[in-house]
């Protein structure tokens, strides 16, 4: 047992522990706009890998700006800073399993934290603040398929003639745009339907969540051409069995 703890004691990277402990408290200690340069100082210096996870990066800053302060809150920002900084010093092997986690932790802090401050009412601040996580889970989705689409082989592997290239390219770049706009939709008005729910807050943000789990594994999916009947099937069975659960022991308030 002590040689396994020297081990991974031995294998800890301290320098980017030290980062996160740093970006954990300075979002509990200082004024925002400071925390914000450090946090970009943090993740930015050095630069290499930073496109990796870019866009959770600017997610996790989003989240830190409507997150109420505590000291466990800052804990769990430091933790996702730290799990980010592995992926972008790539020191996760398999870095598409890593940035799927990130976006499903995000993307619960977010519609948790719009659930806990839209107060269950339809308002222009629930309004406006649906969009922002709705471009936010979205950003991440289209980030995560034009990172992974090339090594998935989706582009295809035969070489083609320059001119055909480039309208391949278009056409990618056409179709995740599309796909792009169609989720941030789908998420926009889940979070608009969640709100009517005379549930809590977190049974709200659980349902919501499990249904935007369709959106944020499938369609990934469908785009790799991994999509299957039994991935479907499987995801399809463990959501509802999973919704069953939350509905069955959420307070309903009508």
């Amino acid at each position: 047992m002590a040689e396994k703890l020297r081990s991974i004691l031995k294998q800890t990277n301290w320098s980017l522990v030290l980062k996160a402990v740093i970006f954990g408290v300075a979002w509990w200690a200082l004024p925002f706009w400071l925390f914000l340069l450090v946090a970009l100082y943090l993740y930015f210096i050095p630069f290499v890998g930073a496109e990796n996870v870019s866009v959770p990066f600017f997610v996790l800053l989003l989240i830190s700006f409507f997150q109420a302060q505590s000291a466990l809150a800052a804990v769990i920002l430091g933790v996702i800073f730290y799990f980010m900084l592995l992926v972008k010093d790539f020191l996760i092997i398999d870095r598409r399993s890593a940035y799927e986690i990130l976006m499903l932790v995000l993307s619960y802090l977010l519609v948790r934290n719009f659930f806990l401050s839209a107060g269950g009412s339809l308002s222009a601040w629930a309004i406006f603040y649906g969009l922002i996580v709705a471009w936010a889970v979205s950003a991440m989705i289209a980030n995560f398929i034009k990172n992974y689409s090339a090594a998935s082989g989706v582009a295809g592997a035969s070489p083609a003639a320059p001119e055909e290239a480039a309208n391949s390219r278009r056409g990618a770049r056409s179709f995740r745009r599309m796909l792009g706009w169609m989720t941030f939709l789908l998420m926009w008005q889940l979070l608009i339907v969640g709100i009517f729910l005379p549930i809590d807050f977190l049974y709200q943000a659980a349902i919501v969540f499990l249904l935007a789990i369709i959106i944020i594994d499938l369609i990934p999916q469908y785009v790799f051409g991994e999509l299957s009947r039994t991935k479907v099937l499987a995801t399809g069975t463990v959501l509802f069995a999973l919704l069953t659960i939350v509905l069955a022991s959420a307070r309903w308030t009508l």
